[in-house]
């Protein structure tokens, strides 16, 4: 595949691989092939997270933005991603879903997580993320989980 700018389009919400569980990455996978196509879609996009399954693609990786600072944007791509504890503060927030264009809906999510995920190179990281980070890491492992964010409206 090579770095060549590859845009994928999203898969429609009604495809099942978006509503089921993704195992671990292959063990072969190319992750530096694939972190650099999940950065360009998710710019292409418009996103702030991109899930690998939302491309079609059955991997257990997504991207998303390491920060609020738009202007200079950093992403992060995690493998195998955990959440290993939520936070008992929670938030509600209006979300929306790159799945679901013009669709928002208030969802209430753990303030804080403590996850785990390995790096392109495998190597594996524990951390804490806080406020609307947190949410995206929350949003996009629930891609991997099978879960769609409208299963998480508050008041569900």
């Amino acid at each position: 595949m090579g770095t060549t700018k590859m845009i994928y389009d999203l898969i429609p919400s009604s495809d099942p691989l978006l509503h089921e569980k993704i195992k671990k990455c292959s063990y072969n996978l190319d992750r530096k092939d694939i972190s650099f196509t999940l950065n360009e879609n998710m710019l292409y996009h418009n996103g702030v997270g991109l899930s690998a399954n939302q491309l079609g693609i059955k991997e257990r990786c997504f991207v998303m933005i390491r920060s609020e600072d738009i202007e200079n944007l950093q992403t992060l791509v995690v493998f195998n991603p955990k959440v290993v504890k939520y936070s008992v503060r929670q938030e509600l927030m209006e979300e929306g879903c790159l799945s679901y264009p013009d669709l928002r809906l208030p969802i209430r999510r753990p303030y804080s997580v403590i996850i785990k995920y390995e790096d392109a190179e495998k190597n594996i990281h524990k951390t804490k993320m806080s406020g609307f980070i947190a949410r995206v890491f929350q949003h996009e492992y629930d891609h991997m989980e099978g879960i769609d964010f409208t299963q998480r409206q508050d008041g569900k």
